[in-house]
């Protein structure tokens, strides 16, 4: 049997809060254990998938340029859930003051839910590329300018 629409969208809304408290530990919170992170489009040039340690420490690296992270559902947009297939597809949008200066992004992601509809299986991530591109290079320099001056 199917999760609920209801537990669905109640994993969705653990997956969005962890986000929102941006810690290592936060984001990962409501994957299963072999949950897959995928960024795209390929145009990104992003990292092969990653798993719930390597997106992890992502977030433990990215917390020193961009510690007050959001997300919220983008206005207007509400979750496609598909309950058979236990998918929920996500419209959003971000903010997060940095040491770069503000950034606003946009993203589609597509969570796969487990049997149960309690954790994620995977998280597909769709970011507004042409804004990604710009701001990966710099928020991955600064990061690395952060842990180096951490370690001082």
């Amino acid at each position: 049997m199917s999760p609920s629409r209801e537990q669905l969208l109640e994993t969705t809304n653990l997956f969005i809060e962890g986000l929102n408290e941006f810690t290592p530990e936060s984001v990962v919170r409501v994957r299963s254990p072999a949950c897959t992170h995928r960024l795209l489009p390929a145009t990104l040039k992003a990292a092969a998938p990653q798993t719930n340690a390597e997106y992890a420490g992502l977030v433990g690296q990215l917390g020193a340029v961009m510690p007050a992270f959001q997300l919220r559902i983008a206005e207007g947009s509400n979750p496609l859930v598909d309950e058979v297939a236990r998918k929920v597809t996500l419209h959003t949008k971000s903010r997060s003051e940095t040491t770069l200066g503000l950034y606003e992004n946009e993203y589609i992601w597509i969570l796969t839910m487990s049997e149960d509809g309690k954790t994620i299986d995977d998280v597909l991530e769709f970011a507004d590329s042409l804004y990604t591109s710009g701001w990966l290079p710099k928020l991955g320099k600064a990061a690395a300018e952060a842990a180096e001056a951490a370690k001082k």
